[in-house]
């Protein structure tokens, strides 16, 4: 990662997002730069001027750059830029309901879609006081192949911040409670398994990788172990599947993003159908 893009337009909640980038970029000593899409040319410069005033009004904003692209879509725009190797892609992530997609806001949810590479977001309830840098990077697993897709960018990401690795099973017992356990559940449902699965990265990676279990709903064990955290970014897969009537961010990670305090790096795994 050699830059740290920050998706902004015009709205409030979009320039929190800088803040995110700002630390990301600090801590990973690369460029920042503010990017935007705009649907004609005509209003390229409109935009360009109504970011740079906002800026102003920022710490250290009026060093930033700001790239308007024009282009009919968004989502496309910057799913494209976020899937490059060298970006860091953060955005907003807003909290309206009842609707799942707009827990994280349409453009965003469409970027995740489309990127193949983690996007960096911010919820309503991010607090940068509490999250002014990186040190720990929480993973979360749980034993399947889309939920360990985001390990080798976790990996690489904790090693560029210099950020301890920590995974994160929680294990539902309301579900556990529904499934008997067969050989192919009992190594998901135990300590065991995000156990060995440290133990592998440990020896593999030459790093040290904690972990740690909860019990409970998945998003509420996650957000109430997140709430006494500080310094940390929260890592996770979701399905991501298009449509409204679809859980656009996934069950967990769209609660999980409405609620935390802290940043959420957001996978879509190109390969899940």
């Amino acid at each position: 990662m050699d830059k740290i893009h920050v998706a902004m337009d015009e709205s409030d909640a979009s320039q929190r997002a800088l803040v995110l980038g700002q630390q990301l970029a600090r801590q990973l000593a690369v460029p920042l730069c503010v990017t935007s899409v705009v649907a004609s040319e005509e209003r390229v410069e409109a935009r360009r001027a109504a970011l740079q005033s906002r800026l102003a009004d920022q710490p250290a904003g009026d060093d930033v750059p700001v790239e308007v692209a024009v282009h009919d879509s968004a989502k496309d725009y910057l799913g494209q830029l976020a899937g490059r190797e060298a970006v860091g892609l953060c955005m907003m992530a807003h909290g309206r309901r009842p609707v799942p997609e707009m827990l994280i806001g349409s453009v965003t949810a469409g970027v995740v879609r489309r990127a193949d590479r983690p996007v960096y977001l911010c919820g309503p309830r991010f607090d940068a006081k509490a999250h002014q840098q990186v040190k720990v990077l929480m993973v979360c697993v749980d034993g399947s192949k889309l939920s360990e897709a985001i390990l080798p960018h976790a990996v690489a990401l904790s090693k560029r911040l210099d950020a301890r690795l920590q995974l994160l099973q929680v294990i539902d017992t309301a579900a556990a409670a529904a499934v008997p356990l067969d050989g192919g559940h009992a190594d998901v449902m135990e300590s065991g398994y995000v156990h060995g699965l440290a133990r592998r990265l440990r020896s593999e990676q030459g790093m040290e990788v904690d972990w740690e279990v909860l019990h409970g709903d998945p998003a509420d064990a996650i957000v109430s172990y997140l709430a006494d955290c500080q310094d940390t970014m929260l890592a996770m897969t979701t399905h991501g599947r298009s449509g409204l009537s679809q859980v656009v961010a996934g069950s967990v990670s769209h609660e999980v993003l409405h609620e935390a305090r802290c940043p959420v790096a957001v996978l879509r795994p190109a390969d899940i159908g």
